[in-house]
């Protein structure tokens, strides 16, 4: 276990002379999802020369490049951040009281209300942690206090994040990781910063001058008996002795993202090249540079050469309008006679365009098809061979991979903070009996409110079970009003209560007709919003009831209904008006 280090050590580390085996390949995966969710320049996709591409070409495809893939990683990122609003995510704290901590200083207070910047630390999970866990898996979080208390007072630990660029080296028992704010010496030089963080302490080591020396500026003795930090994880890739190299779990976009931009570049280019109108012109204006030979003699004697006239760039005639286009020398006997107007444009074929707008759309959909992300893309449904159903089960188990791991990390985080906090008051497991129970969500609710109507529509048209329907129409309500749970319950108890729900008013009357279904269930499918309005209205606690009081206290309702309409009407005589 390392716990000392020597100067040398230091000096090694803080060169990155020592670093872990696999840190370029770490740096490497962060940086290909960097390019898509922050739209960093990928030098590697863009800056390659096509076959037979002009230089000119190639400069303006790097100047004006577009980061075309940000906005379907925004997208993941924005659908991610539903698993939290799912119906069985709960993090739920133990009854004991854990009297020995005073009042508002226990876990559930600071965890939930008193966290630093983000008040909690699911607020900081889905704020923070979820960026950097899908765009680098390698990252390393440290729990630390960032400013030590007066005395009697419990310590404020909070998490940082530091990227594979900035972890020079991790390892179980240590980690030397590169504070991003710097440091500063002599008169606001800019130097660097370390963090050296063992299973006992943690050290921050500052530049003091130009030399390269280093002193310690900020020094803390956790004594937890565990190392503060840890990878945030994802899929393991491979494996060195204690090491492990994980890529993110949505790495699968980055086949056909790649290509998507590497199109896409070309199809900014091929716009220029086949969009725009490039005019042609016959002259006879000779360049008077070169007399109409398109090249000049530079210098004297014997060193004297025929170059390439700059005035015409060799075309030997000048322009005789003010726009560029291309000129037309006048024909000699072994040539063809000038085309007849003198003028004209370039006809250029515009199905490229069209093509490799295409092919960029799929390369996006596909990329979303890799991790089950599909109904992200721009591309419709229906849209393409290359389009197909969204498969939920393997869509929630990408989604139960990636929560599994958020409330992993968040475990992590809860124990480390406790230990710290605690660790006087409490033995370590005493403090595992006040962490938090954080349920990973089973039911997810992702899916888009559209898709889920077309998905709706296409099994009308197929005309599905009417149990099917059913169970879709539930579905579809509690999407519609998922920021407002009451009417969607509401909704969802209509279609629940409804014996004949899914079938159409024609079909019921065709049925009732034929015997097929009995008065009472047309009558309360035909009245089924009143009674369920009346019954919320009447009865105390209707809408939490379990589903079978609530059948039978429709179905009286019904038969209520029923009776009375059996009941002889009086005569005429017999009504009196006031």
């Amino acid at each position: 276990m390392k716990l000392v280090f020597t100067p040398d050590e230091l000096k090694d580390l803080f060169n990155e002379k020592i670093e872990n085996h696999y840190k370029t390949e770490a740096i490497a995966k962060e940086h290909q999802m960097r390019v898509h969710f922050d739209g960093i320049y990928p030098t590697e996709l863009i800056d390659e020369r096509r076959p037979n591409e002009p230089t000119i070409v190639q400069d303006y495809r790097k100047k004006i490049f577009v980061p075309k893939t940000k906005p379907a990683t925004a997208k993941i990122e924005s659908a991610l951040q539903k698993i939290r609003r799912s119906s069985d995510w709960v993090v739920k704290y133990p009854d004991g009281s854990f009297d020995r901590i005073v009042e508002n200083e226990k876990m559930q207070d600071y965890a939930d209300k008193n966290y630093p910047v983000f008040k909690s630390i699911t607020h900081w999970a889905f704020s923070v942690l979820l960026r950097n866990y899908l765009i680098d898996a390698n990252a390393v979080a440290l729990v630390a206090p960032t400013v030590l208390p007066d005395e009697n007072e419990y310590l404020r630990p909070t998490v940082t994040i530091f990227n594979s660029s900035d972890v020079v080296y991790f390892q179980e028992d240590y980690a030397v990781l590169r504070n991003k704010k710097g440091a500063t010496y002599g008169k606001n030089q800019m130097g660097k910063s370390f963090y050296v963080v063992t299973t006992q302490h943690i050290w921050r080591y500052d530049q003091i001058n130009n030399r390269g020396q280093y002193a310690i500026s900020y020094e803390y003795m956790h004594d937890l008996g565990i190392l503060p930090a840890f990878q945030l994880g994802g899929i393991v890739a491979d494996v060195y002795g204690d090491e492990k190299l994980y890529e993110s779990r949505i790495s699968g976009i980055l086949p056909e993202f790649n290509e998507a931009l590497r199109e896409y570049s070309d199809l900014q280019a091929a716009k220029v090249l086949h969009l725009y109108p490039e005019r042609w012109e016959y002259t006879q204006n000779e360049c008077t540079s070169c007399k109409g030979n398109g090249k000049v003699v530079q210098g004297i004697g014997e060193s004297a050469c025929h170059v390439t006239c700059e005035t015409c760039n060799g075309a030997g005639y000048v322009a005789s309008g003010p726009y560029h286009k291309i000129l037309v020398k006048p024909a000699t006997a072994d040539q063809l006679q000038v085309p007849t107007p003198p003028a004209g444009f370039v006809e250029k074929d515009v199905e490229i365009i069209k093509v490799q707008e295409q092919s960029i759309n799929d390369h996006i959909y596909a990329g979303l098809s890799a991790i089950n992300f599909e109904f992200l893309a721009q591309t419709p449904l229906n849209q393409s061979g290359t389009a197909k159903e969204v498969d939920k089960d393997e869509l929630n188990t990408t989604l139960h991979s990636i929560a599994e791991d958020i409330v992993a990390i968040m475990d992590k985080v809860y124990y480390i903070i406790a230990l710290y906090r605690y660790s006087v008051q409490y033995t370590a497991e005493q403090i595992l009996e006040m962490m938090p129970a954080i349920n990973v969500p089973e039911r997810f609710d992702i899916l888009s409110a559209k898709y889920m109507d077309e998905q709706l529509k296409s099994a009308k048209d197929s005309k599905l079970s009417p149990a099917i329907m059913n169970a879709l129409e539930v579905a579809y309500a509690g999407k519609m009003f998922s920021a407002d749970p009451e009417v969607a319950r509401q909704v969802a108890l209509l279609l629940e209560l409804d014996p004949l729900s899914g079938i159409t008013e024609d079909d019921k009357m065709a049925r009732l007709s034929n015997g097929g279904i009995t008065k009472l269930d047309y009558i309360i499918s035909s009245n089924i919003a009143k009674f369920v309005n009346q019954a919320i209205e009447t009865t105390a606690g209707f809408l939490s009831m379990d589903t079978v009081k609530q059948k039978a206290i429709i179905t009286a309702m019904a038969q209520a209904q029923v009776d009375a309409e059996t009941e002889p009407l009086l005569p005429a005589e017999d009504i009196v008006f006031e």
